[in-house]
């Protein structure tokens, strides 16, 4: 009986690694043939970064420069920003209002910008990523800034501009460095929050 259980044992652990290494075989494929889209798309996208005209259209390289962050299918502009009183008794969040545009043919979704927007903040220790923060009710449990954070999260209709928030619950009263990426998370550049 123990040699059974020991050849089945065996048996599946063999199933679970072929099964293991085809996934990793086709995320190579995959991942490489990603690479030569993106390198592809490269060279056929348009330089807009030094230009003093924002693209209205998704046929050029991301950038970030001054307030603006283009990035291909939505461009953000950065608007203000404050502090704000978060959800966690003695918590700040930094709110950054911003505006987007859809520059695509199709919906997109503004709250993937959190994918390559990162939030940093140096502690005594280290400089950590700040996570998305929410902030406090009111008295009748509403939110105050409801209107942009749905806007953050609906579908954006082609062509069309919403006014969002951006919000990342801060650590201490340091100044926060917010970094911009592009698709491959290569930063493009950064721009620097006080919080005082």
């Amino acid at each position: 009986m123990k040699k059974i259980l020991g050849i089945v044992s065996v048996s599946l652990c063999a199933i679970s690694l072929a099964a293991c290494g085809s996934k990793g075989a086709e995320k190579k494929t995959t991942s490489s043939s990603s690479k030569v889209e993106k390198a592809v798309n490269k060279t056929t996208k348009k330089d807009a970064s030094k230009s003093n005209e924002i693209p209205t259209d998704a046929d050029h390289n991301w950038f970030f420069r001054d307030n603006i962050f283009y990035a291909g299918n939505e461009t953000m502009t950065l608007n203000k920003s404050e502090v704000l009183d978060g959800s966690e008794a003695g918590s700040k969040v930094l709110v950054l209002h911003t505006t987007i545009l859809n520059n695509s043919k199709k919906e997109q979704d503004p709250s993937n910008f959190y994918m390559v927007i990162h939030a940093k903040q140096k502690t005594d220790t280290s400089n950590v990523d700040l996570t998305p923060g929410t902030l406090a009710i009111d008295e009748n449990g509403n939110s105050p800034l409801q209107a942009e954070q749905d806007n953050l999260n609906n579908a954006l209709l082609p062509g069309k501009k919403v006014n969002t928030v951006l919000m990342f619950t801060l650590k201490n009263n340091n100044p926060v460095t917010i970094e911009f990426s592009n698709a491959d998370f290569s930063k493009l550049g950064t721009k620097t929050y006080n919080v005082e």
